[in-house]
């Protein structure tokens, strides 16, 4: 492994504890054994090097648990909508590194001092350019207004459940069995599917 990528690793660790604010530059070169200047020498600042820790979180996750659901291209709509909700719920419920990415989304999106323009802009990329697609195909023809709340939807799955953990724990303990978080990604793939379909209802009832 570079030096390079041991840093990304170690900021991964360190943003996913701490979010941005709190994640020290200290820590994270120390947890590569490396020094400071190894970070502006190769990212040139902590939040571009936080650019780079998204980018690979996210890629990370997709290997886990792909928004694509690795269904063909000729997929329903509906099914592959279902597939990205299932992987945003699963990543969040994963302890494992493919949980990394919405943990440092998590513990990074409503903390002062975050950078916000490059969280949206990576979360655009990633996330919402895959989505559109779908959601037009699904919607068909809607206001700018609808295709916003239908991805805050889908987004928002991921902070509802990373937000609190508490309650998560009470409700389905320490080591809950695959079986209970299976059937509960699916309560919430299927309450983010009935919301969307509602958007699309809502738009042909405008429209008629």
């Amino acid at each position: 492994m570079t030096m390079k990528d041991k840093l990304i690793s170690s900021a991964i660790r360190v943003f996913s504890k701490s979010g941005y604010r709190d994640g020290k530059v200290a820590e994270i070169v120390r947890g590569a054994k490396a020094n400071i200047a190894a970070v502006n020498y190769y990212f040139g600042s902590k939040e571009k090097l936080f650019t780079q820790v998204l980018r690979k979180a996210f890629a990370v996750a997709e290997q886990s648990h792909p928004i694509s659901g690795k269904l063909p291209k000729n997929a329903p709509v509906e099914q592959k909508l279902a597939a990205f909700a299932r992987a945003i719920v699963s990543r969040t419920l994963d302890k494992g590194t493919a949980g990394d990415y919405n943990r440092i989304m998590s513990m990074t999106l409503h903390s002062p001092g975050s950078p916000i323009d490059t969280i949206c802009a990576e979360v655009t990329t990633l996330q919402v350019e895959p989505l559109m697609p779908l959601l037009v195909e699904y919607l068909g023809a809607a206001d700018e207004q609808t295709y916003a709340v239908a991805t805050l939807n889908f987004l928002s799955l991921a902070a509802i459940v990373a937000k609190h953990p508490f309650v998560m724990g009470k409700i389905f303990g320490d080591d809950p069995a695959k079986e209970t978080l299976d059937a509960f990604i699916e309560q919430q793939v299927t309450a983010i599917l009935a919301a969307t379909k509602s958007l699309a209802v809502k738009e042909l009832s405008h429209s008629i």
